[in-house]
């Protein structure tokens, strides 16, 4: 026998013994879940502050041991219950069989003991008559059945392109432009076809849209089932057709354009225009479509000669471009010439010429002998990002010399301090004329550099009797140099002549 005075560890023992060793389960409904604080245990009266040391050295060291949550109850006692006997479950199972019996009507099979004769048999056996078979009617859906009601619909070659259509799409960016078809009557053709399409759609989409659009309102003429047998150009308000332009990329995008009103028009086949180029002078370039190849050299003389915006003299003659100083009959037609190509000259430019000839020579050998002496020039040196300014071009033979000078006035002030460079004529490629229309009285020239693998160029502005004098002094120089700086850019202007034509040619084509 022993005595203990630990409250906290008799209230424990007392749980955990009756939760493991009661069959009934009462107590540890009673128990399970009672929680004794220790103020409940504490006594209220006065020596509480004495029997509080006793207490604490009363304390068992198996307080902490019953509290172990080694000591738990079986598992048929979570919950309160615990498992059921197998004679209870035997006697449930007994009961579901006899409710599934219940459930279940035997019905005995006895030979019938009356005869039963035929017209009895009839009536409950009739006999089929397998000689006429109704025919099941094919189901149709409600679709179907809408279908056969409405004709069938013509089928549209561009439906592939009602997807660029801006009239369903209200959140993408859309251009809105008046489309004038060319191929209808003189009557309708006045009045252009509204169309909405995206911007991020190219050309020849917006062809494929305008096709779409044509075929579905059932125009006529009926269009050409291919997207690549039109194009599309530019048109005034009223629908005519600025033919100075050439037809739209199809490749672009139809955002990057601008134009209100353009015209749908059908390519023309290349066996059916002739394309006829003239030179005229040194800087005039026309080019003609003909219809055939009967017309004459003097038709085309009249048709160069509108498009000439100076007064020639109506005395003309033809000649090709490889072969100068022979005139061409006047009166030939084109189709006895393999190439397309002349060059239409005038009898007052071929005097000129003539009468030129002699000074010119004579100006050439002096500036020849001249080229190669030192000489300085006042020019103003153009920049494309800040402000131009004065410089004192200085050409030799072996060097060309660019010396800033000083500033006046205001721009004294704003200007930066210029450096002076140094160009030998070994590195320079060229020097040629860009143009004399920017600025009247101005001439605008530039001369071309090599740097290391690439061109650089200075661009100068000056009068136009200086800017000549400069070129025609720097060329004659690089003539009797032929420095590889030249041939190089030579081979460099040629290689990027070359890509424009193939360019051009892919766009044709296209």
């Amino acid at each position: 026998m022993a005595f203990y005075d630990d409250r906290k560890f008799l209230l424990s023992h007392i749980h955990h013994s009756s939760i493991t060793c009661d069959d009934t389960g009462m107590c540890e409904m009673a128990m399970l879940n009672e929680i004794v604080t220790d103020r409940a245990l504490s006594p209220q009266d006065d020596n509480y502050e004495r029997l509080k040391v006793v207490d604490y050295f009363a304390q068992s060291e198996l307080l902490e041991a019953g509290h172990s949550y080694d000591i738990v109850s079986g598992m048929g006692f979570i919950g309160g219950h615990r498992h059921r006997s197998n004679t209870a479950q035997r006697l449930e199972k007994l009961k579901r069989d006899r409710q599934l019996q219940a459930k279940i009507t035997h019905v005995q099979w006895k030979e019938c003991s009356t005869q039963l004769d035929e017209q009895n048999l009839f009536e409950l056996f009739p006999k089929k008559d397998l000689a006429q078979i109704k025919e099941k009617l094919p189901v149709k859906s409600a679709l179907s059945e809408a279908l056969e009601l409405f004709p069938t619909a013509p089928n549209n070659p561009f439906g592939e392109y009602a997807r660029f259509d801006g009239r369903v799409n209200h959140t993408a960016p859309i251009k809105k432009i008046l489309i004038y078809l060319t191929m209808q009557e003189a009557a309708e053709r006045n009045y252009g076809m509204e169309v909405i399409c995206l911007s991020n759609a190219r050309v020849h989409d917006l062809i494929g849209l305008i096709c779409w659009m044509y075929t579905n309102e059932g125009k006529e003429p009926k269009l050409m089932p291919s997207v690549s047998n039109y194009c599309l150009k530019i048109v005034e308000e009223t629908g005519e057709v600025d033919e100075d332009f050439p037809s739209l990329d199809a490749n672009e995008f139809v955002g990057k354009f601008g134009f209100p009103f353009l015209a749908l028009i059908e390519k023309q086949s290349k066996n059916t225009s002739l394309l006829v180029t003239v030179f005229v002078g040194e800087n005039d370039l026309f080019k003609f479509d003909m219809a055939s190849l009967n017309v004459t050299l003097q038709e085309v003389g009249n048709f160069a000669r509108e498009k000439l915006t100076s007064k020639k003299s109506n005395a003309y003659h033809f000649e090709k471009p490889d072969e100068p100083g022979i005139a061409l009959p006047i009166d030939s037609k084109l189709s006895n010439y393999k190439s397309l190509i002349f060059r239409l000259v005038f009898e007052d430019d071929a005097k000129e010429r003539l009468s030129s000839f002699e000074t010119d020579e004579y100006d050439a050998h002096m500036k020849a002998v001249e080229a190669p002496l030192y000489r300085s020039f006042n020019v103003t040196l153009c920049q494309k990002m800040g402000m131009n300014y004065d410089v004192q071009l200085g050409i030799s033979g072996e060097k060309v010399e660019i010396n800033p000078l000083p500033p006046k006035g205001a721009a004294k002030l704003l200007s930066r301090q210029q450096k002076p460079a140094t160009l030998y004529m070994d590195t320079i490629a060229t020097c040629e004329i860009i143009s004399k229309k920017y600025n009247p009285g101005k001439c605008i020239f530039k001369l071309v550099y090599q740097s290391g693998p690439e061109f650089k160029k200075h661009v100068f502005e000056t009068d136009p009797t200086t800017a000549q004098d400069i070129v025609k002094k720097v060329q004659i120089i690089l003539e009797m140099h032929s420095t590889n700086a030249c041939k190089e850019f030579q081979l460099y202007r040629e290689r990027k002549l070359l890509k424009k034509a193939q360019k051009s040619q892919s766009f044709n084509k296209g």
